[in-house]
């Protein structure tokens, strides 16, 4: 569900945020996108090359954006509220920026950022997205809270997308491994959501589904393109 129209995400943030935070009890904190790297890395390396059509490439152009705009507002909100979980997932993110930066050049494909520098992508909307981010967390950790998991619930659903338009076993490993990450990171904000007597409901997943994740252990085993664990 990817998000064309910054004006369309302000109105989920003034209108649907402060619902999407109801009373709830303790919760599960955990978050991080756990450990095995190396064994990630040598299971893409053993997988064929395939052809990359139009959509797969236009996930992986928008999925390397998205990934640096979470980064970017997480290490900005960092620096205004001091809250560890947004630099430790901020490291996160930038591993993710980083896998999806080895397919791009697996496949010869320009990378669509312009620039490192926060707050700089291709497509504008991007820009808009994280002004508007960070200044709706810059006004609590609270809200911050409400931004990292509003984040996660899209960046979810945008890559249970890719997943499902792509036929390529590398890219769906990655995108799998992504999802993984993002399900911990969700479950880390809505730990902190939780702290404050307060839970994640959802915006873009469903109720079921963030129940689902949050309830369930966080995971730190890489997986395959079927989601299964390597071994």
């Amino acid at each position: 569900m990817k998000i064309r129209s910054p004006v369309r995400l302000l109105w989920i943030l003034l209108v649907l945020a402060p619902v999407a935070v109801a009373q709830g009890g303790p919760g599960n904190g955990n978050g991080g996108g756990g450990n095995g790297q190396g064994l990630l890395d040598r299971y893409l390396a053993s997988l064929p090359l395939q052809v990359v059509d139009a959509v797969e490439r236009a996930d992986l152009e928008h999925m390397r954006q998205e990934e640096k705009l979470a980064r970017d507002v997480y290490l900005a909100l960092f620096q205004v509220h001091g809250t560890p979980a947004f630099a430790n997932i901020a490291d996160s993110e930038q591993s993710h920026m980083d896998l999806v930066a080895a397919m791009l050049v697996r496949y010869r494909i320009p990378d669509p950022l312009p620039s490192d520098q926060p707050g700089v992508y291709r497509d504008v909307v991007f820009r808009d997205l994280y002004l508007m981010l960070v200044s709706f967390g810059r006004m609590s950790p609270l809200h911050a809270e409400v931004v990292g998991a509003l984040i996660e619930d899209l960046d979810i659903v945008d890559l249970q997308h890719a997943i499902a338009r792509t036929d390529n076993r590398d890219l769906a490993t990655v995108w799998q491994n992504l999802a993984r990450g993002s399900r911990n990171h969700l479950r880390s904000f809505d730990g902190l959501l939780r702290l404050r007597g307060f839970h994640w409901f959802g915006v873009f997943l469903s109720q079921a589904e963030v129940d689902a994740i949050v309830t369930a252990p966080r995971e730190t085993v890489p997986v395959d393109e079927s989601g299964v664990p390597l071994r």
